[in-house]
């Protein structure tokens, strides 16, 4: 028989056992009751059919040229050291970003559109230098892709400079007036305030009268217990208005004077 001819039988072979195994192997694990088994069973469905394919190529290039086969087994083991290698980078950048864009996510919190992206960007960006560095211990020639991945990163620190200049103006703007009312305003406090519209509510009519017992001063918002319904007034709004503060009188005046002594 003609080697290519037993080649192409191979390799029919393989597609045909690795399309039965597929098969097979989908079949089984999507009868379990394991919810995590049957969402796994189109990848693992998958890995079977490329293992059968694989298979028929390997037999298929020993018939058409043995020298190769057994060459191709010394350079798989000269290559295992820079696969290993390879695998640990990307590990460790994959443990790397994921700590990366949960600090990122905290210091964002609250700021918008750059708390629901910049985490995701910055994963991927680590990820992605991974990959690059990854690519380079196995021999892959990367001139061009740092090339490319410069670029792109330079787009990605622009977009999230955006993002964090859009999103956070507005949150560092309640951050400093809250700082103001948190050495005017204390627990118990209460306080009576005609709150203009917001900016972007110019249209809207009226002015709102907020009046409440001051339960929290937050960073952004001052929070008012308003006869058993809680009230967040913005920390800039409440600072545009003229308010008027009730304090209580403590139970005991002379102990009040006291801790206020020198």
């Amino acid at each position: 028989m003609n080697d290519w001819v037993a080649a192409a039988i191979a390799v029919g072979a393989g597609v045909l056992v690795g399309a039965i195994a597929s098969r097979l192997v989908s079949r089984v694990l999507l009868r379990s009751k394991v919810t995590s088994v049957r969402e796994s069973a189109p990848a693992l469905a998958g890995l079977a059919l490329s293992t059968g394919v694989v298979i028929g190529l390997l037999v298929a290039l020993g018939f058409v040229s043995p020298d190769d086969l057994d060459q191709l087994g010394t350079d798989a083991i000269k290559f295992l050291p820079k696969a290993i290698a390879a695998l640990v980078i990307i590990i460790a950048a994959n443990v790397a970003s994921t700590f990366a864009a949960a600090a990122v996510a905290r210091s964002l919190a609250g700021t918008g559109s750059a708390a629901r992206f910049a985490p995701m960007i910055t994963k991927f960006s680590i990820l992605g230098g991974g990959a690059i560095i990854a690519a380079g211990q196995t021999g892959v020639d990367t001139v061009v892709v740092n090339i490319a991945v410069a670029a792109l990163l330079f787009g990605v620190a622009g977009s999230l400079a955006l993002l964090i200049g859009l999103g956070g103006r507005q949150v560092a703007g309640e951050i400093a007036a809250g700082r103001a009312w948190r050495n005017a305003l204390r627990l118990g406090d209460r306080i009576e305030a005609a709150v203009s519209p917001a900016a972007r509510d110019a249209s809207s009519e009226g002015i709102a009268t907020v009046a409440g017992v001051v339960v929290e001063v937050h960073p952004t918002a001052v929070e008012l217990d308003a006869s058993g319904t809680t009230i967040f007034v913005p920390n800039s709004r409440l600072l545009d208005s003229v308010v008027a503060r009730d304090r209580p009188e403590p139970a005991d005046p002379d102990a009040s004077k006291l801790r206020s002594a020198p």
